[in-house]
């Protein structure tokens, strides 16, 4: 068994974490640097859904605190965060595209049946 002081008690009972959505199986929690801020999970999740790449996320965090500010586990879970999200979204997608599908009853929307006529599929 391990114990703790109280002031890492209290430290970690203040860090709080947030899913990334209703039906989300992520789950980010706030991070510390290595000066003790702590950043908000919900600023990283904010980052998350705001940046286009990984760089840009990464270069947020290091414009406002600090490239120095960041062990490698704290970035590694903020990247590991972003990651799965990402992931998450695409197989969302990608079972929404599979529904679709099969709702179109096998039409895959190619050929209108019109040949050359470009109003054929207009029906006039």
């Amino acid at each position: 068994m391990r114990l703790k002081t109280y002031t890492q008690f209290i430290t970690e009972a203040q860090l709080s974490s947030i899913k990334a959505g209703e039906d989300s199986k992520v789950e980010i929690s706030d991070q510390k640097t290595a000066d003790g801020t702590v950043i908000s999970a919900q600023e990283i999740l904010g980052q998350v859904i705001a940046a286009d790449t990984e760089d840009s996320f990464k270069a947020y965090f290091y414009d406002k605190y600090g490239s120095t500010k960041f062990d490698t586990a704290t970035m590694g879970q903020m990247l590991q965060d972003y990651q799965d999200y990402y992931k998450e979204q695409a197989g969302e997608e990608e079972k929404k595209e599979k529904e679709e599908k099969k709702e179109g009853g096998g039409d895959e929307g190619g050929d209108d049946g019109g040949g050359d006529d470009p109003l054929a599929g207009l029906g006039i």
